[in-house]
């Protein structure tokens, strides 16, 4: 307690003494001898403020010792302040001091800018003077600067970003956000701030179920994962731990990208590859059903020819006679049945001729029946007196598959399945409703089914290649696309009725104007019409039952023939014989059937040529063979039909 009193006894006395120089000063006019800055005001010595005492009219009288070591100018007593002294201030500071010691009003200044430096003043008026204390605060308003630029840049950098940033506490609660995040929901990123971000994109009360951000604040870990957030939006959103300085995890840091464009080009991607497996399967399966094909029609030719010469010489009455035909009738399956394989790979070669709609459909009843399964019913409803139509039989057959499989894939759960033909007079008021069609005489082939149907917005896509609404495992997309294709190579048009849950109706319309009826003249012309002159052929052909069969059934029927296996043997004997026609395989062991020929044509330009494969992919070359119009013959062929070909050929029919 003494102590205080001394203490304080002092200060009143140290008071005084500054106010009685001072006041010597004022009256006595004397600045510089009165007044010794190292004996005067004790007290603020030791205060670590720089300190500068003016008297009433700004001139200095005193500053303490922290401003005398502050390493800078010092003022002199008797300096008028901030005229003569620290003048470099940015604002007029000595009108400032002088207003604060007449009103008696003190004046703080934080950050008073001082030539390069930063200054904290406050200019504290009393009775004779003012007291004014400075601290240097340029290192510190330096940092602040930087530290603001820092924050600037980042800001700029984040905000820059594609990607979503978001910062939340522990109850996902939003702290700061960017520019992107904020523009996703059409928000400023200061009005995302102090919302959950539940509430923010997903419109919830409540955390999502396996939240991402949640799971990274339990774990402590980083953690990723693909969550979709609108119809077709997919985000991938990755959380990042926040830990204080003891290590504790007070947020997390969201990271959310728009990945919706890559995992759709992934999903295309994936589509585009099973979509390329499935072909290359397909062209394996064609490949295979061509070597297949090749050999059955062989075997079948040669059956077929055999039992066409056998059934010659057995009189009808004869039991064997009608066991025969049942062998024949087996091989004509067989050949057929080979000819429905290619229908799956599409190696059919195309040949337009008058065609019974309701026979292809009567003829394929046995397959679709394996095909479709026992849960769906197939019923049909066919015109009696059907009109003919100009169309490929292959092409019709795959047509009829297609549709039948797709109607399949439409009643998983078992149906029916119903084919229809019908005999339509279509007139210019029905064109007027649907685009495609035209006036005239049309036959309709109609198949539906009672399965799970299509909407509106699928019906309009369902021609294009590659679209399709089955899994990747279980389709294509080009099924309708080649029906499509193969309709409007016969110039015909395709209808389509569906609706979800009521079955689809496809109407096919084709062609039956102007188409002639033909005639297989089997029964009309005898066999004796069919008889050759003396003809000299040249047989090449590699498999030896048929071209065992070939020979016989020439030389038996009127002609001269000689019979070789390969190219080199072929052109050796043409060389050195005269031929008026020559009978050639397509695909030979050494070489090819049509370079043969077209040599032989070169050699000797009138010979007659018949073309012949059991192929039917790109080693027939049908499209060339079709280009320079040689007759062809489609393996299996029949005794009368080899016959008739033949004499048309050497006729020049």
């Amino acid at each position: 307690m003494l102590n205080k009193d001394i203490n304080r006894e002092r200060m009143v006395k140290e008071l005084d003494y500054l106010q009685k120089r001072i006041l010597a000063k004022n009256e006595s006019g004397e600045t510089t001898e009165m007044f010794d800055n190292s004996t005067c005001f004790p007290l603020i010595d030791y205060i670590p403020v720089e300190i500068v005492i003016v008297d009433s009219e700004g001139i200095i009288v005193a500053y303490n010792r922290t401003k005398e070591h502050s390493g800078r100018r010092l003022p002199k007593i008797g300096d008028r302040m901030y005229v003569d002294y620290a003048r470099k201030h940015r604002i007029n500071m000595h009108e400032v001091l002088m207003k604060c010691i007449k009103t008696g009003e003190s004046r703080t200044f934080s950050e008073q800018q001082y030539d390069s430096h930063y200054l904290s003043i406050t200019i504290t008026p009393f009775p004779l003077g003012a007291i004014i204390t400075s601290q240097d605060i340029t290192k510190r308003k330096v940092a602040e600067q930087a530290l603001k630029k820092s924050e600037q840049e980042k800001a700029i950098i984040l905000s820059s970003m594609s990607e979503m940033l978001t910062y939340h506490d522990k109850d996902l609660q939003v702290l700061w956000a960017n520019r992107a995040a904020a523009q996703s929901v059409n928000q400023s990123p200061e009005q995302l701030v102090g919302k959950q971000c539940y509430d923010i994109w997903y419109g919830r009360s409540s955390v999502c179920p396996d939240c991402p951000m949640q799971r990274v604040l339990k774990t402590g870990q980083f953690y990723q994962a693909e969550k979709e957030y609108k119809e077709g939006l997919i985000w991938l959103i990755r959380g990042y731990p926040v830990r204080d300085d003891k290590n504790k995890v007070v947020g997390v840091v969201s990271v959310t990208l728009d990945i919706s464009k890559r995992k759709h080009a992934e999903e295309e991607k994936e589509k585009i590859q099973a979509q390329l497996i499935q072909s290359q399967k397909m062209e394996a399966i064609g490949t295979l059903a061509g070597g297949v094909a090749h050999d059955f029609n062989n075997l079948l030719t040669a059956i077929g020819g055999t039992l066409d010469m056998v059934l010659m010489k057995v009189n009808q009455d004869d039991t064997l006679y009608t066991d025969l035909k049942e062998v024949q009738s087996s091989a004509n399956r067989a050949a057929d049945l080979t000819r429905q394989l290619l229908i799956f790979s599409r190696k059919h070669p195309i040949r337009f001729s008058p065609c019974d709609l309701n026979d292809v459909i009567s003829d394929m009843l046995k397959m679709l029946h394996r095909l479709i399964g026992e849960d769906i019913g197939i019923s049909t409803a066919l015109e009696t007196d059907m009109w003919k139509i100009m169309a490929d039989r292959g092409s019709l057959e795959q047509i009829i598959v297609n549709l039948c499989v797709n109607a399949r894939d439409a009643m998983p759960k078992g149906g029916e399945l119903t084919l229809k033909t019908a005999n339509v007079d279509i007139n210019r008021s029905y064109c007027k409703v649907i685009p495609d069609a035209r006036p005239g005489r049309f036959v309709r082939l109609t198949i539906s089914d009672n399965g799970k149907g299509m909407d509106k917005k699928t019906i309009q896509h369902i021609f294009e290649p590659f679209y399709t609404t089955k899994s990747m495992s279980e389709g294509t997309g080009l099924g309708l696309s080649v029906v499509y294709g193969i309709v409007k190579q016969h110039e015909g048009w395709i209808n389509v009725y569906s609706e979800p849950g009521e079955g689809t109706e496809f109407k096919i319309y084709l062609s039956a104007e102007g188409v002639c009826e033909e005639d297989d003249g089997q029964n009309e012309i005898a066999l004796s019409e069919l008889q050759g002159g003396g003809e000299n052929v040249l047989i090449i052909e590699d498999e030896t039952c048929v071209r065992e069969f070939v020979h016989r059934a020439l030389t038996k029927n009127g002609y001269q023939a000689v019979s070789v296996e390969s190219y080199k043997k072929a052109e050796k004997y043409f060389r050195e014989f005269d031929f008026d026609l020559v009978i050639s395989d397509v695909v030979l062991p050494d070489g090819n059937g049509l370079d043969l020929v077209e040599m032989f044509l070169k050699i000797k330009p009138d010979i007659k040529v018949l073309l012949s494969s059991g192929y039917t992919d790109k080693k027939s070359q049908w499209p060339k063979i079709q280009e320079k119009g040689y007759p062809f013959l489609q393996k299996p062929y029949a005794l009368f039909n080899l016959l008739m070909v033949v004499k048309e050929v050497v006729g020049g029919e």
